[in-house]
């Protein structure tokens, strides 16, 4: 069966709300993500599970490119791509949290898994404390559509912590969410 086309339909929502402001073209991403994410496409994507469609699908392989080439070593260039799984790096158990952290890079891809979301991110994530970046996937629809909201809204990067909480997944993992640095 082929993919479903992205289709900037939406059920009905309040005209202020985040879905219908990016449905009517009237949000603009920031800058530094205005060429790498369709917001149109990237919200119908999460509410209809219909494939995410990206500006630039070369994008992620010239970043990978990049990646190796700008090693100055031969461990550099040796190095993985130092993608981790989010749901990896945080323990299962509610509560389990990434600490402070800042969202500080994003990128939205489409997923050919067959299962869970059709589309999913990859997140530069500093740790407010100790000033690390590193950079995650996830697919987590919870996850993307807070991250969604709160660029719509004008909160970009985001200040937060990720956190556990006791609803959990079909596999039995326990869902991410966002929430403020306290």
């Amino acid at each position: 069966m082929a993919p479903k086309k992205a289709k900037a339909e939406l059920v009905s929502a309040p005209d202020n709300s985040v879905a219908a402001r990016v449905m009517a073209g009237g949000v603009e991403l920031p800058g530094d993500l205005a060429d790498k994410i369709d917001a149109a496409s990237w919200l119908n994507s999460i509410l209809t599970r219909a494939q995410y469609i990206e500006p630039d699908s070369d994008y992620l392989a010239r970043a990978m490119l990049i990646q190796t080439l700008s090693g100055a070593t031969v461990e550099d260039i040796f190095a993985e791509s130092g993608l981790l799984k989010l749901q990896d790096e945080i323990q299962n158990f509610a509560g389990a949290t990434s600490g402070p952290v800042e969202i500080c890079d994003l990128y939205v891809t489409g997923s050919d898994f067959g299962e869970g979301m059709p589309c999913y991110m990859i997140l530069d994530v500093r740790d407010m404390e100790t000033g690390e970046v590193r950079r995650f996937s996830t697919g987590a629809s919870g996850l993307q559509t807070q991250v969604f909201g709160m660029i719509v809204v004008g909160n970009w990067p985001i200040q937060c912590q990720i956190v556990r909480i006791a609803s959990k997944d079909k596999g039995g993992r326990h869902l991410l969410k966002l929430f403020p640095v306290e």
